[in-house]
């Protein structure tokens, strides 16, 4: 009897001890949040078949494509305090890149911070949320950090090529003077500049995939799924990358499409931005092709560039066989001008500005592959990615879950507007985009406004407030745009 009692006893503690060790059925899907900086739709899956970016293509393919997602504004602090609280920015009062959400509205509550609070196991690399404006702890960062700066490394290669390695006394002097020179490199783009890197040497963007393959191998996550913030910095300003990606565009392949010369004449001249005087030799209106080739080649390549690194990201996913258990999230903060309406950079309430990539995977969903063609929001990614893990989305999201359409990419019930604001000096500019047209009004002067149909002029060199025929589709905007900014600038949140 007693052995009979022993033998139980010893099945019991293996049983147990098994059941320790075995993964938990009911554990929730891991998440990478992926961000990219000034990334534009200058891509293959938007027709521009120039630029090589098949890892961006192939998670499409294996995901599902937004192809009219807006950013809710067209610079990074805004942009980035808007969709990682899932509020507009009239409400989180953030319209320039200085203050923080924390101090502007503390009862906002940030995706990753939710996530933290639900058990996952949060890590944060590279550039998601502005400096300094977090409201938690991450459980993990990055701490490896660049020897030189982006224009020193540019400027070593140079100074090496053409003096040899730095090795003597003389040649460390020399160096010494010309890099102290250039302490600060200028990386939000006072001026912007293509600077190619020899190849092989560690770059912020490739720090960030070193940082998440050792997290990766060393399982840091433990028994909890986890919640990846993950930034690529370029191809913001400046336009660093490894030679080889420069080596994939060379300059007579690139042909910048040409703007109309009239194509200012009917756009109210507020709507401009003095952006392109950081681009040397560009200027409004009378813009160099040379020169233009120069930022274009830099640009792809730095698009290019953070394409191989996502590959490499999700190559680990897959060795580590956590791709099938991971939702990736992947778009851009807003978009970037690369010469139409002659203007470069970003900050306008422009297609090129305003739109944003997005991507969403989630691993078995039976529309993946498909595209969604309907307009949404950035904001919109929080409340989708906490529908998708079953975690309660805070009462202070504005965003709208796509999970019906991801479910169905041509839901007929989804109908939404976007919205996205820009100043200039004291004046906000304010947009409304539907699945067609889109208008835009500066300040409170209805005459200082913007019509575009998309179906008839996508460039948007046409604009329509003053056409006849387009009398009744204006009103309707105008309708639209009332409401929606009404909406989106009431400062109490409902349910608090």
């Amino acid at each position: 009897m007693m052995k009979k009692l022993f033998l139980l006893l010893a099945l019991f503690s293996t049983m147990i001890a098994y059941a320790e060790k075995k993964p938990k059925k009911n554990k929730k899907p891991n998440v990478l949040f992926i961000t990219v900086d000034d990334l534009n739709t200058h891509i293959p899956l938007f027709g521009y078949n120039e630029v090589i970016t098949p890892n961006i293509d192939k998670l499409a393919n294996e995901g599902i494509l937004f192809n009219q997602a807006f950013c809710q504004y067209p610079v990074c602090g805004p942009s980035r305090a808007s969709f990682l609280t899932s509020m507009y920015p009239m409400q989180t009062k953030i319209l320039t890149n200085g203050p923080h959400v924390i101090d502007t509205r503390p009862d906002a509550v940030s995706i990753g911070k939710v996530f933290k609070d639900n058990d996952y196991w949060v890590a944060n690399t590279g550039k998601v949320y502005h400096p300094h404006s977090e409201d938690f702890e991450w459980d993990a960062t990055r701490k490896l950090k660049m020897e030189d700066n982006d224009l020193v490394l540019h400027l070593r290669d140079k100074f090496e090529a053409e003096y040899g390695t730095i090795d003597t006394p003389e040649e460390k002097k020399a160096w010494k003077i010309l890099s102290a020179q250039y302490a600060e490199d200028d990386r939000q783009g006072g001026h912007a500049l293509p600077l190619p890197i020899k190849d092989g040497v560690p770059l912020e963007d490739d720090l960030n995939v070193t940082t998440f393959n050792e997290w990766m191998d060393e399982e840091a996550y433990g028994d909890k799924p986890f919640f990846i913030a993950y930034g690529f910095h370029k191809p913001h300003v400046q336009y660093t990358a490894p030679q080889r990606f420069f080596d994939m565009y060379p300059l007579e392949d690139i042909h910048p499409e040409k703007v109309p010369f009239d194509d200012w004449n009917e756009k109210p001249l507020i709507a401009n931005w003095k952006r392109y005087e950081a681009f040397e030799d560009v200027y409004f209106g009378l813009s160099q092709m040379d020169a233009r080739k120069r930022y274009m080649q830099g640009y792809y390549a730095c698009i290019t560039y953070i394409d191989d690194l996502l590959g490499q990201l999700i190559t680990k996913l897959k060795e580590k066989n956590l791709y099938e258990d991971t939702i990736i999230v992947f778009f851009s903060d807003h978009g970037y001008h690369m010469g139409n309406h002659f203007l470069y950079g970003k900050v306008s309430l422009y297609e090129e500005s305003a739109k944003s990539p997005l991507i969403i995977r989630v691993p078995g969903n039976k529309h993946n592959g498909e595209q969604v063609n309907k307009t949404v929001e950035l904001l919109d990614v929080f409340p989708t990615v906490t529908d998708l893990v079953d975690i309660e989305t805070p009462v202070t999201v504005k965003g709208e879950s796509l999970t019906t359409l991801l479910d169905n990419p041509e839901d007929k019930n989804f109908d939404k507007v976007a919205l996205t604001y820009a100043k200039r000096g004291q004046l906000v500019g304010k947009s409304v985009r539907t699945n067609r047209y889109r208008y835009t009004q500066w300040g409170d002067d209805e005459k200082v406004a913007e019509l575009y149909d998309y179906e008839k002029d996508p460039k948007e060199y046409k604009n329509l407030i003053y056409d006849a025929s387009y009398t009744d589709v204006l009103k309707e905007m105008r309708a639209i745009y009332k409401e929606k900014i009404e909406e989106c600038e009431a400062l109490e949140i409902q349910g608090k």
